[in-house]
């Protein structure tokens, strides 16, 4: 089923016009731009303000208190996009995706702090995680090789690094942290084939299946609409696969580090 459902991807992305296809691509990749500047942006003032204003650290670290309620509050809004993204207004799913992206800052402004010190590490983790990013997601644009198969083996690898995370905070054990942050890292750069991958072929699929020239502005202004929130979507899980591999090789040095 998976192999017949991509041959036909494959034919829709060859049938469909490149420059579209290209055009979305273009757009998916520069909201996931955008998400990462506000991200970026969000976790450069929360460390200058702690450093800067004690009356800032204060409120921040009691956010960091909260932090579990800092998570469900960022999967909520996961969740929602992924749920209504068909049906939701643009300007709402830009909002609640540059919502996220600067919520996300507060979660990745707790690590960023612990490598506050060292802005050498922070600069070299970010520039091996967009080259590698860079790499694979321009695999997945270019390939004519069928690599949906792997998106549900990769799915179940990540399922099983959380299960084994999660058993991990108990155990305690440094070498298993260790290759459970590897083995993440590999899992992540291949989604990002995958996810790159899939996304160009949904939208050949989206272009080709719904194209109406009868239909009037109303139906061509709701394609419109349609077509921006699928590359916010997109933009959201390019960026989710970005700030994972980011994390894990800024862990990855930091041992080294150490």
């Amino acid at each position: 089923m998976q192999g017949n459902y991509y041959d036909n991807n494959v034919v829709y992305t060859q049938g469909a016009d490149e420059s579209a296809v290209n055009g979305f691509m273009a757009k998916v990749f520069g909201w996931m731009f955008v998400g990462l500047l506000v991200t970026c942006l969000t976790t450069f003032f929360i460390v200058v303000g702690i450093q800067s204003s004690p009356a800032f650290a204060r409120m921040i670290a009691g956010l960091y208190n909260a932090v579990f309620i800092v998570f469900i509050a960022e999967f909520a809004i996961v969740m929602f996009i992924s749920a209504r993204i068909a049906k939701m207004r643009p300007a709402t799913a830009i909002l609640l995706y540059l919502l996220y992206s600067m919520i996300n800052g507060l979660t990745v402004g707790l690590v960023a702090l612990f490598y506050a010190g060292n802005g050498e590490t922070l600069g070299l983790a970010f520039g091996i995680t967009a080259l590698s990013f860079g790499i694979m997601a321009v695999y997945g644009l270019v390939t004519k090789s069928d690599i949906s198969r792997i998106g549900s083996l990769l799915m179940m690898g990540l399922f099983g690094v959380i299960i084994v995370s999660v058993v991990n905070i108990f155990l305690g054990n440094s070498m298993l942290d260790f290759i459970i942050c590897v083995v993440g890292l590999f899992i992540f750069l291949g989604l990002t084939a995958y996810d790159t991958n899939k996304i160009k072929n949904f939208y050949a699929h989206a272009a080709l299946g719904g194209g109406n020239a009868d239909g009037g502005y109303a139906v061509e202004e709701a394609q419109i609409g349609l077509e921006s929130n699928l590359a916010i979507y997109g933009a959201l899980i390019l960026y989710l696969d970005f700030i994972n591999i980011f994390l894990r090789i800024l862990r990855l040095l930091g041992r080294g580090r150490n």
